[in-house]
């Protein structure tokens, strides 16, 4: 699977641990459309993931700033990756205040979308 490297934010793909594919976020996502650039590739890696049977975990933990263009961007791939039947760990790095913020707003905003189900993200804080 090929990085994805647009403008402030790069996002590397490791699929060195067997069954997963770890995707670090690094930079900035300060895009003003970020959608335009992240459906498409995340497309492509829970494609290649569905191919592989592998689950996802996404890290931020060495993500300098995201802007609220994202967080609504990340809850659409969230989803996506749920409908698709994918299993998602999200890490990010809770003695960074921001961080830590955002993704109790972003857990907030999943439960909702889990009632019906069960969930198929896990939120770790480390």
């Amino acid at each position: 699977m090929v990085n994805l490297q647009a403008g402030d934010l790069t996002i590397e793909v490791d699929e060195r641990t067997p069954g997963v594919l770890v995707a670090t976020w690094l930079g900035r996502s300060n895009n003003r459309n970020p959608a335009s650039v992240l459906h498409p590739w995340f497309d492509q890696l829970f494609s290649y993931a569905r191919e592989k049977s592998a689950a996802i975990e996404m890290r931020f933990e060495r993500v300098e700033h995201f802007n609220s263009s994202t967080i609504a961007v990340l809850i659409q791939l969230i989803t996506s990756a749920q409908d698709r039947g994918l299993k998602l760990t999200v890490r990010y790095d809770a003695s960074a205040r921001w961080q830590t913020l955002s993704f109790d707003a972003l857990k907030r905003a999943m439960r909702p979308l889990e009632a019906g189900g069960t969930a198929s993200v896990n939120f770790v804080g480390a």
